[in-house]
Order: C-alpha cells, then sequence, then structure tokens
C-alpha cells in the first residue's frame, strides 16, 4: 500500500497564512505542518512509498520530507498549478499507479484510529462518508446506492448524500480506471473540473464501497476559520489516543515495545528508586541506554539544561522515563526544550513539534502527568509551566505492582492530587464532556478504592492508578484551578507534598462555590462522582476523608507570611475557577488552613 497526496493548490482563500507557502505547511496548533501531520500519522500506520504532487512553494514540501528519514517520496510537480486543477496532477501522477493507494487531499487533518479502521476496512476500494453530519453547503458530498459511492459532487442534497472527504483506500485495479478516465478528460482539455468530475463517469463499473466516519475525525481546511477550528478540534482527539498500557509487568511490555520499534538506543529519566532495576532490564536485553537522574523532587530549569545536554549525546530519538510526576516533568521539559534551536533562555522560546518518542511509567498514582501536555518546573523558586501538545507521551504503561512499595505519605498525599484534580475539572470553566466524564469516573474509583488502597489490595492498585491516569486526562482539558495555584507557595514553605497542599485549600473553595450559585450543575455532577444527593454532602465526605488520612495543617500565626503566600498566588492563572478571586478570599482561606 502506498500513498497519493495533492499538494499542488494555491489555497487562495487561506489569506496571509499562504503567503508565503503552500497550504499543507501551514503549522496546527501542536507546531506540526498539516503534510508532516499526515506523513507522520501514514507512516506510524505503515506506509512507507508517497507519491506526493507538488505546485508553489515545491522546495518547502521536498524540505519536510527530509524529516522522515523512513520513508520514501516521489515528486511530481504540476507547473501549470495556477491555471489547473488536481485532475492535472492526478494525471501526472497516474504513471506511479504500480500498486493499492491510499488517495488523498493535502488540506486534509485526519486522527490516526481513522487511517487504521481505513486500512483494515474488508473492502478493496473504500471511501469516507458521515451520516451524521450536516451536509455542508460548498463542500463535497457522496451519494450512494447499496453501501457503494455513485457520485461525488458539491450540489448534491438528497436523501441518499452525506458528507464526504476526498480520502480514499483503492485496489490497483480500480484506481487505475479511474487514472485512465481522468486521462482522457484532460487530453480532452477537461483541467479545471474536479478528478471526481472524471470518477462519477464510471462508478457504475466499480465497486467503492462507503465508510462512515462518525466517529472518528477527518476535516479539510479551506480557510482562515477552518484553521482555527480544525486546529483546535484535533487535538482532543490526539489525547483520548495516547496509548495506555495497562499490566502487571512493565518490564516485559517495554521489552515487547522496544523490539517492535527496533530501537537499539534509549534515554532514561528515573527516580532514583528504580535507575538500577531499569538499567538492569536493558543491560539484559542488550539496549544501550544512558540513565539520567540528576533532578530534584521539584525539578529546577538547570536540572532541566543538564538533562538536554546529555540527552544530545545520547543520540537517540527515545525517551523512557520511570518515576513520579518530577521523572516525567523532566522527561518532558527535555523534548521540548530539545525542538527550540539556538536557543539560550528555553523558558522564552515557543516549541516546535518534535517527532521524539517517548514511553512514560508511572511509579505513583497521583499526577497522571504521564497523559498531560504540560510539565512543572521552578526557575529560582518560581513555577514555570513547560505547555505544548508534541510532549504528551506516545505510550504510557500504568503497571500497579510499582505502587506497592511507596511510602505511607506518598501514597495519600498522591491519591488526594488525583482527587483533587479531578473535582477541579468539573468545576474548571475550560472543562468539557469528555474531561467532565474522565474526572466522574475518577472520583468515584478513588472514592470507592482509598482505602484497600492504602493496604495494597491488588484490585486497588489497579484501579487507582486508573483513576490517577484518568484525572490526568481531565485536568489536561480543563487546567487546573484555585486550590492548585495556591498550593505551590504552601508546599514549599511548610514542606508537605503538592497533593496534600491542594487538600487544605479545596474545601475552602468548594464552599465558596456552594454560595457563590454559579456553577450548580457542576457541583452536582461532583456530588453524583462521590454518590450524594447533593453537594454539601459530597463536601463532608470529602472532609471526612481528608480527616481519615491524618495527614493534618501546618500553623501559622504569622500575617506577614499568609501575606507572602498571598502575594504568590498567579492571578493570571485562575481565569479557569468560576469565582471572582481577590486577595482577600486568599487571604481568608490561608488564615483558616493556617490557623
Amino acid at each position: 500500500m502506498k500513498a497519493l497526496i495533492f499538494n499542488s493548490g494555491l489555497g487562495r482563500r487561506m489569506g496571509s497564512l499562504t503567503e508565503k507557502n503552500p497550504k499543507c505547511m501551514v503549522k496546527l496548533y501542536n507546531g506540526e505542518t498539516i503534510f508532516e501531520r499526515q506523513i507522520r500519522i501514514l507512516n506510524e500506520c505503515g506506509i512507507k512509498d508517497f507519491v506526493i504532487t507538488v505546485g508553489p512553494f515545491k522546495e518547502q514540501v521536498l524540505e519536510a520530507a527530509t524529516k522522515f528519514p523512513d520513508a520514501n517520496f516521489t515528486f511530481v510537480s504540476n507547473d501549470n498549478y495556477a491555471k489547473t486543477n488536481y485532475i492535472v496532477s492526478m494525471h501526472l501522477a497516474s504513471r506511479y499507479f504500480d500498486d493499492d493507494f491510499l488517495v488523498l487531499h493535502g488540506d486534509l487533518v485526519f486522527n490516526k484510529n481513522l487511517i487504521i479502521k481505513l486500512l483494515n476496512s474488508k473492502p478493496k476500494a473504500v471511501c469516507l462518508y458521515n451520516d451524521n453530519k450536516e451536509l455542508p453547503a460548498k463542500d463535497f458530498k457522496g451519494r450512494f446506492k447499496n453501501g457503494l459511492l455513485k457520485e461525488v459532487a458539491i450540489d448534491l442534497f438528497d436523501n441518499d448524500s452525506y458528507a464526504f472527504q476526498p480520502f480514499y483506500k483503492l485496489d490497483k485495479e480500480t484506481l487505475n480506471k479511474w487514472g485512465d478516465q481522468v486521462t482522457e478528460f484532460v487530453t480532452n482539455d477537461f483541467v479545471t473540473v474536479y478528478a471526481e468530475n472524471a470518477l462519477n463517469e464510471i462508478t457504475d463499473q466499480l465497486e467503492i464501497a462507503g465508510m462512515n466516519y462518525k466517529d472518528d475525525y477527518i476535516e479539510e481546511i479551506d480557510d482562515e476559520l477552518d484553521y482555527f477550528r480544525v486546529s483546535n478540534e484535533i487535538r482532543y482527539f490526539d489525547y483520548s489516543e495516547q496509548e495506555i498500557i495497562e499490566t502487571d509487568n512493565y518490564r516485559e511490555e517495554l521489552m515487547r515495545i522496544l523490539t517492535k520499534s527496533m530501537t537499539q538506543r534509549v534515554f532514561v529519566v528515573s527516580g532514583k528508586s528504580y535507575e538500577k532495576d531499569i538499567s538492569k532490564l536493558l543491560s539484559e536485553r542488550n539496549v544501550e541506554h544512558q540513565i539520567f537522574d540528576s533532578f530534584a523532587p521539584n525539578p529546577d530549569y538547570h536540572d532541566i539544561i543538564l538533562g538536554l545536554h546529555e540527552f544530545k549525546k545520547a543520540d537517540t530519538n527515545l525517551i523512557i522515563s520511570i518515576g513520579g510526576g518530577s521523572a516525567m516533568d523532566v522527561a518532558k521539559s527535555i523534548k521540548a526544550f530539545s525542538s527550540v534551536k539556538n536557543g539560550t533562555d528555553f523558558l522564552d522560546h515557543g516549541y516546535e513539534f518534535s517527532n521524539i518518542k517517548h514511553i512514560a511509567i508511572p511509579t505513583t498514582a497521583g499526577t497522571g502527568s504521564e497523559s498531560t501536555t504540560f510539565a512543572v518546573i521552578y526557575d529560582n523558586g518560581d513555577k514555570k509551566s513547560i505547555t505544548h501538545d508534541s510532549v504528551l507521551p506516545d505510550i504510557a504503561i500504568l503497571d500497579y505492582n510499582l505502587l506497592k512499595t511507596l511510602p505511607d505519605y506518598q501514597k495519600k498525599s498522591t491519591m488526594l492530587d488525583a482527587l483533587c484534580q479531578s473535582i477541579e475539572s468539573i468545576w474548571s470553566k475550560r472543562a468539557n464532556e469528555s474531561s467532565k466524564k474522565d474526572a466522574e469516573q475518577s472520583i468515584e474509583i478513588i472514592h470507592n478504592n482509598y482505602q484497600k488502597y492504602l493496604m495494597n489490595d491488588k484490585k486497588a492498585l489497579r484501579n487507582m492508578l486508573y483513576a490517577a491516569n484518568l484525572s490526568g486526562k481531565a485536568i489536561n482539558i480543563s487546567k487546573t484551578t484555585l486550590p492548585h495555584a495556591m498550593s505551590y507557595k504552601l508546599a514549599s514553605r511548610y514542606k508537605i507534598s503538592h497533593g496534600h497542599a491542594v487538600a487544605l485549600s479545596l474545601p475552602y473553595v468548594w464552599e465558596l462555590l456552594i454560595q457563590d450559585g454559579r456553577c450548580v450543575s457542576d457541583l452536582d455532577r461532583i456530588a453524583k462522582a462521590f454518590r450524594r444527593d447533593n453537594t454539601t454532602e459530597a463536601l463532608a465526605v470529602f472532609k471526612a476523608m481528608y480527616e481519615e488520612l491524618k495527614l493534618g495543617n501546618p500553623v501559622c500565626k504569622d500575617n506577614n507570611m499568609i501575606e507572602d503566600m498571598v502575594n504568590a498566588v498567579n492571578m493570571d492563572r485562575l481565569n479557569n475557577t468560576p469565582l471572582k478571586v481577590t486577595n482577600e478570599m486568599l487571604r481568608a482561606i490561608y488564615s483558616k488552613i493556617l490557623e
């Protein structure tokens, strides 16, 4: 199977986005161009050979292709791109139709699972339609009869017509029949119509089955509004398609992945507790590796710079992180910093998409960092967030056995962190239905399992690790709110864990939200997750859980110290909180915590 991609158009409707580049080289929000995203996903799904038609700024497309050394490219130039449609490009490319092909337009953005389904579909020839989508006014529709494609056009609005995307899986025979008809059109000077006009002439001779993509994502980018919408929408599919592996033996799963990818050299970011174990495993399997563990529990910017230097020396394209949230934050930051060219201050640069692969193996059930697109590090004591879509680990391996030896305090505090993240995620102003469902499930699992979890019950360990992962997925979309913003200085000042600090302020914020009355439905969802009739009862359950853990509160009677903590809260980070946050509010909460 090969792929034919049409990239020879002008992209006139894209405005300033295509003044100096072809449409396919427009960067999505994750820093990856449309072209690079298409090639990456198709390549990961087993496509190694590509025929690419090019037109304006073709040198940019050729340069981008060099980022994929494992792929083979044949470029077909349509020098008359300004006066012809892509039917001419298909005619020029038809001499390469020597295999089965995926045929697609270069402005399509799609999720990976769609390609997997398309490649695994049984019919030899397949096209994509959506019967759950309103018929677009100015885009392709497909007419079907008995499940087979009969016509593709813009002006179809009948009951047998559906939203359609120009992406096909075609066997060699079907593709060549279409190609022959395209050549006949071009020979007769029909060069400004769609290639589908030629296809419509012979659909009765072909059997192109329709595949409904209503559960997946594929959209074309025609103009600037499409660009902003699609860039935002596709990221949620990318988040949801992260590979999560639940296991009772991370060693076997890790080696299975490395063997499948034929990886011979890796860079490992490890908490000190697991350095010997991971090193022994890789040595026994003859995998060359370098371990980096020179970072603090709250990683410092200079730790990351040291790690980046070691990573570049290791000369590999794969990072494994094993440990708590700190190990994963270090690995994510190294990946983000590695995309910065000639940077002296990596915190002040925009990050690019990175093809470095990252396998994350959490050893705590807390932050869910293995499924988030951000990392927390510190610079001269100040918290800094490294945020970019491409730092989401490619694979997360969840092995509940790694939780068994956690110290009691760490178990309790990380569990509280996951619980608080999920609660905050539901009331966050940035939450969506997907994040709320993950958060609700996480709350319910934690509430039902926390007691047995603390006793190392096997099932509860597995459930808690899964719940923590769900909390990470939820907070990845919704981001944190006021309790998290208040926790950082509280944790560093009193030398308590992050999860412990968040749990101290959360019930007071919860009470303020009850009084405020603006997010009643969200508070009701939280109550339902706790299996309680109302939010007041749910809050009481949270408080009782905290008391049961016997973690206590720090004490402070120094008003100057409280004032320092109030001033340390970054007010710009509180836009997600459904309250108007004031210094008076912060002062009152800190005072109640520390009285």
